[in-house]
Formats: C-alpha cells, structure tokens, sequence
C-alpha cells in the first residue's frame, strides 16, 4: 500500500519555524518522525519542538512529524515501516525491533505509572477502587497494561472489582477525572509533568511500583549505518545543549541511555500482552 494511504487518518505535524525552499520541503528530503500519542498533538508540538530543531540542524535534513488519533493506528504505521525515525512506547519498539527498526536510545528515567485522582478525591489504596471507574489511556499503552497489571496484584479484577474506560491519550484520561467522568486514572508520570499547570494544579497522584523501561527513540535500518550513526551522534549530543538541557528537565525525561538487550527482554512480558491485545 502507499505510504500516503497507510497514512490516511494520521495527523501531521510539521514543527520547523524556518522558511522552506520547495527543494528543502520535499518529502524525499524530510525524514518521518512517527510520535506516539501519549498526549495531545499541540503537547507534543510544544515538547518535541526543541529536539526536532536539533536534528534539523545537526543532520540538515527537515524533520516532518506524525501522529495519530490513535495507539493502534500509530503501531501500524510504526510497524509498516512508515517512520524513519520514531519515539514510541518501549513494549511497541520492542516489537518494531523485530521489523526493521533499530532501537538507538531510551529515556533515562524509568516509566513509572501513578493513579491521579483529585485533590479533594478520599482514594487513597488500591482497595478504595473497589467499585469505581478508571480511566486509562489506549489500553495498548504500557502505562495501563502496567496499571492494570499493579490493580491485579493488589487484589483487583478488571470489570469484576472495578471498571476500566479507554481515552485516546494520558492527557484525555486526566481530563475524565477532573470532569468527573471518571474516579482515577493512569497515566505516565512524564505526560503529566508536560500537561498545562491548571490541569495539574487539580490533581494528586498515588504512585504504584510498575515501573518499565521509558519511551524508546528507533531509527529505520533503510537509513543505512552511516546515517543512522549521524542519527545516534546527534541524539547523544542533545543533553548537553541548552535547549537539551531544558527539554529533559521539563519532561523529567532525565536523559538518554541505550537501549540493551536486558531492556528488550525486560519487555517480552507487555509485547505478549500488547500482541494479544492488537488482534
């Protein structure tokens, strides 16, 4: 199939400030970076701006940015190879590890789900969910599959102890707890920290002790080595810059670190469950 009709229904996000030559602007020169959906496309306009203009620079080449309305639509995308480059969920570069992509770096600090409830909300242990809704992002995304899995051994059944409902991004999950629509919610501490400060302003979060290797940056192996080495070269370099600087300690991202084969084996247990889930 096309790539423009495997892209049908994804949102592109081009996040250059610069004026474009229309040779600069052609889709043969722009490498794709597929985001995954963890949070609202302008959040991630706002967030990603700053590496983007870096690898800009540093590979000159233009950066053209796609996300999705959707986890499965994204995964699809991610795993017909119509990304070059991708920073997407650890369980979905451990399964697009197998077609093609090459996981190059992860984030430092580890994915580590809270449940957010309200201020004024009286939850305060697993138990107090007995009976209640709890919003979840795509239920692909690890932060739930982990959140639901900290449920279950604590003693909850999902849709015997408590109901699950499914929004399209962190950020759509938390907006359910402050509407009122639902209880509790899971969601990755990082989308949090990168949602508007009204927003967190309302909430207190329960940590859990589910925590996983971090989102996952790949690069495609048609890029070829000397390419993707430019790519790694240029992701290393990022932290140390002030623009760097500012992005990991505004996302609590804290860094890069490889990805190893102890991450990837660490995961087998979400790619299972994620499988399953896809069909």
């Amino acid at each position: 199939m096309p790539f423009h009709q495997r892209l049908l229904g994804l949102l592109c996000i081009i996040m250059s400030t610069a004026m474009m030559t229309p040779a600069a602007a052609s889709e043969q020169t722009a490498l794709r970076l597929g985001i995954m959906p963890f949070n609202s496309p302008l959040a991630l306009v706002k967030t990603h701006r700053p590496l983007t203009e870096h690898l800009e620079k540093s590979l000159g080449r233009k950066v053209a940015v796609f996300t999705s309305t959707d986890y499965f639509t994204h995964v699809n995308a991610l795993l017909a190879g119509d990304f070059d480059l991708a920073i997407t969920g650890p369980h979905f570069a451990a399964i697009a590890s197998q077609r093609g992509m090459k996981p190059l770096f992860r984030y430092s600090a580890e994915l580590n789900p809270v449940l957010v409830v309200t201020r004024e909300s009286s939850l305060r242990k697993p138990s107090d969910l007995r009976g209640k809704t709890v919003a979840i992002p795509s239920r692909l995304s690890v932060t739930a599959i982990s959140g639901i899995k900290w449920l279950q051994d604590n003693g909850l059944k999902l849709d015997r102890d408590y109901r699950a409902v499914e929004y399209h991004s962190h950020g759509a999950a938390v907006a359910a707890v402050t509407g009122g629509q639902a209880d509790a919610a899971f969601s990755a501490d990082s989308a949090l920290r990168q949602m508007p400060e009204d927003i967190q302003a309302q909430l207190r979060l329960q940590p859990t002790d589910a925590r996983t290797p971090h989102v996952t940056t790949l690069a495609h192996s048609r890029l070829g080595e000397a390419e993707i080495a430019r790519v790694r070269a240029a992701l290393q370099a990022f932290p140390g810059t002030p623009a760097g600087r500012n992005f990991f300690a505004d996302t609590g991202y804290l860094g890069y670190q490889p990805v190893s084969a102890a991450d990837l084996e660490r995961l087998q247990a979400f790619v299972d469950i994620t499988l399953r889930m896809m069909r």
